[in-house]
């Protein structure tokens, strides 16, 4: 699904007593939301937020990767498991590095 499509929803990992079911995971939902999954999280971006659409898509895709960043580092996610779950957005699967599992090309490169 692309960036300006998806909810990203997580718990920080140290807020297992707030949220304890939800305290280290992390998932990327779909636009609209109908079930309302997003909210046992206690943490979202993405398309929940209504100035991503304004941005650039270059700002988009250093909002994405910033974000990642933020899961992972600030709030203690598992980064194997922030990357199978951003691995839902076109945006992060596109521009990780090749060789990465999950990865995939935007257009994919001419057979020789």
């Amino acid at each position: 699904m692309k960036q300006i499509e998806a909810i990203i929803a997580w718990t920080p990992a140290r807020w297992v007593e707030l949220r304890p079911e939800t305290a280290g995971q992390v998932v990327v939902l779909p636009v609209p939301d109908t079930d309302g999954a997003a909210k046992r999280y206690i943490m979202q971006a993405g398309a929940c937020s209504p100035a991503l659409a304004g941005l650039s898509e270059e700002a988009r895709i250093a909002r994405l990767f910033i974000d990642f960043q933020t899961i992972v580092v600030r709030d203690g996610i598992d980064p194997q498991t922030a990357h199978r779950a951003f691995l839902a957005i076109d945006e992060y699967r596109f521009r990780i590095a090749p060789d990465t599992e999950g990865a995939a090309f935007e257009d994919p490169p001419e057979e020789d």
